[in-house]
């Protein structure tokens, strides 16, 4: 089915406190926040676009021509995803402090809490595995991995250090949820979207400071700044509530969509230098928003079945692990690799298969054996200190989640 234009809003305000409570506004949050496995093809392949992007950077039109940037596309799409369900999630999680059933300080305390045991477990077990084989540059910089500011050392060295380059998304994303609850949460509601749209032009205003002061372009990238724009258009669609449904005249906005990507990517291969090049983000992130708003009714038909195939969703579960582990992967590969098989990592093809299905393992133990029983802990921690969570709340990571266990919307490196 095609794309339309037509947005359901929810969470409208009143003047009356508690009417965010009400029967109507409860069972529209509940026809939205349904598990949406769709949403889990969608990171998917986002998190496959940057393993391929990795798994094949000294390859060159390989295994599409360089002009695509699929990893930089795939990065676009998880700030956009990542900052639409945070935000749903911490209105809803507004709309039960504005009724008077939680405070300020709880609320805020279980979100942090919850992001340090979401993140923190694999993050630090691929720490610790990168340091006891001291792969790459991880002995040398440890402190910053382990204060989460390795967007921060990049920026500052102008180059990637081997072995943890891909966790400067990691670090902009913990670093965005730091303040980002304040301002959902506390702010006077009539001012969020407003203050969202700010954010969203702080970014831009921050692409365009780069070009004008010949930033490196390195910094303009990594540094959380440089992402605000995105995630703030995520953030957005959330705090609106809003989706698109199916309509006759979907094709237009689908074509509009597929226009804006392809005049990001021409966009992406010009001169840096030049001011034009600060709308690759923008125009990226505009179209991404478009299609999580479609997500989030449901896409019909063949396109539907890609993205609830069974693989599809099940790596968009594990995507986190996917890409906190692929480089590891290809580290450990590529040095231990036995000479009589090095054909199996040298040859492109068999690269990327050899280094997916290691990767697709590693991800998968992690999300059994450490990240599912961690989400169970932290789900009961969670009901103790605040009570029942209402279906689809932040409890659930905003991800629609009713029978599945809560998995990271993460953001995913470029780099190459």
């Amino acid at each position: 089915m095609g794309w339309a234009a037509y947005w359901a809003g929810i969470g409208v305000g009143s003047s009356r406190r508690g009417v965010f409570t009400s029967e109507q506004t409860l069972a529209r949050d509940r026809a939205l926040e349904r598990y949406q496995p769709q949403f889990d093809g969608l990171r998917a392949l986002a998190v496959l676009t940057v393993m391929v992007d990795h798994f094949s950077a000294d390859v060159p039109n390989f295994p599409l021509p360089d002009w695509i940037r699929l990893g930089a596309t795939g990065v676009r799409l998880f700030l956009v995803l990542s900052g639409y369900f945070i935000t749903a999630s911490l209105r809803r999680a507004r709309d039960r402090m504005d009724a008077g059933r939680l405070s300020a300080g709880k609320t805020m305390a279980a979100f942090y809490w919850r992001r340090l045991l979401r993140i923190g477990p694999a993050y630090f077990v691929f720490a610790g595995i990168a340091l006891l084989l001291n792969l790459g540059a991880i002995r040398h910089y440890w402190p910053w991995v382990f204060t989460g500011t390795v967007d921060w050392l990049i920026a500052l060295n102008n180059e990637w250090p081997l072995a943890i380059s891909h966790l400067w998304s990691i670090c902009v994303q913990e670093q965005f949820y730091l303040f980002w609850p304040l301002l959902i949460l506390l702010l006077p509601r009539r001012w969020v979207l407003s203050a969202i749209i700010a954010v969203a032009f702080a970014g831009i205003a921050f692409r365009i400071g780069c070009v004008i002061f010949s930033a490196p372009i390195i910094a303009r990238w990594v540094l959380p700044f440089g992402s605000l724009d995105s995630l703030a258009a995520g953030a957005a669609l959330g705090w609106w509530g809003g989706r698109l449904r199916a309509s006759r005249g979907g094709w237009v906005i689908a074509l509009l969509c597929l226009s804006m990507l392809i005049v990001a990517a021409v966009l992406r291969n010009s001169d840096p230098t030049k001011l034009k090049s600060v709308l690759v983000e923008p125009l990226e992130a505009g179209a991404f928003v478009i299609l999580v708003a479609r997500t989030a009714t449901g896409f019909d038909g063949n396109i539907a079945r890609f993205l609830s195939n069974a693989g599809l969703v099940f790596a968009g579960r594990i995507s986190y692990g996917l890409y906190i582990y692929h480089i590891l992967v290809a580290m450990v590969f590529n040095r231990w690799m036995p000479a009589q098989m090095r054909f199996l990592i040298t040859i492109p093809s068999l690269r990327l298969l050899v280094f997916g299905i290691a990767t697709l393992f590693a991800a998968a133990l992690s999300w059994r054996f450490l990240e599912q029983p961690i989400n169970r802990l932290r789900g009961e921690k969670t009901r103790k200190a605040l009570g029942p969570i209402p279906h689809g709340s932040w409890e659930q990571e905003g991800a629609t989640r009713s029978q599945h266990p809560p998995h990271l919307i993460f953001t995913a490196d470029s780099s190459g």
